[in-house]
């Protein structure tokens, strides 16, 4: 399935392109108590700039996964350049070719909200160990949206919906995750900036326009859209 703010994402090549950017990703983290022995699993990973960070700052066994090969690509290029030794997999959240019960730590970052929500959540709490932690920024409604906004953004990004707060914690505990708690994140980080970008050599000149549109609808909409991080495990 074609999904345009993706393509963007992959082919302007950038870092932390989720809410709260890698300074909020940072800041969770080193909140984190992450051993060089764990199995850490970056869900999503785009082109590589959390697992990146994971596997200098801590040490640990790092898997990064991503679908759009765009990404896999500059991935692989960023461990090659730093040395990591991350291992790089192109597969689907929805459907991993992973072994359940496989890792300690998961990281996804604006990624679930572009799948089958619950169909992930499932199949991310497959994978991880009992007693393993699980770490999402994703997006999140801030109250209820009018259908004609809702309409938009759903286009917009190509998914299907949008969860509020508690819309989320429920989906998260249905998966048979437990210790829901909502990170407490900085007004900081709200407004990041894009610090991290490898363009393509060649970028459709749509996906410009794509960019556009999209800082428009964040900066006018961000009383009805914003984000959530949450921390929870398995029992």
């Amino acid at each position: 399935m074609v999904n345009n703010y993706l393509d963007l994402v992959a082919h302007f090549g950038i870092g932390g392109a989720h809410p709260g950017g890698f300074s909020l990703t940072k800041s969770i983290l080193e909140d984190e108590t992450i051993q060089p022995v764990e199995a850490v699993l970056d869900v999503g990973c785009g082109t590589g700039q959390t697992a990146a960070f994971l596997a200098q700052r801590f040490g640990c066994q790092v898997t990064a996964i991503d679908n759009h090969p765009v990404m896999v690509m500059k991935a692989k290029e960023r461990f090659e350049i730093n040395g990591s030794s991350v291992l790089v997999i192109a597969g689907d959240a929805q459907n991993l070719d992973l072994l359940d019960n496989s890792f300690d730590l998961l990281i996804a970052e604006s990624v679930i909200a572009f799948t089958d929500i619950s169909k992930t959540l499932y199949e991310l709490s497959r994978v991880l160990k009992s007693g393993g932690r699980m770490i999402m920024i994703e997006m999140a409604a801030e109250q209820p949206l009018p259908e004609e906004l809702r309409k938009k953004a759903c286009s917009l990004y190509g998914i299907k919906e949008i969860p509020n707060e508690d819309e989320w914690k429920l989906k998260i505990q249905q998966a048979g995750f437990t210790h829901i708690e909502t990170i407490d994140t900085s007004s900081e980080f709200i407004h990041s900036e894009i610090t991290d970008i490898n363009p393509s050599e060649i970028v459709n000149m749509d996906l410009y326009d794509l960019w556009d549109e999209h800082n428009r609808f964040i900066t006018q909409n961000y009383d009805f859209i914003g984000f959530r991080a949450f921390r929870c495990r398995l029992p």
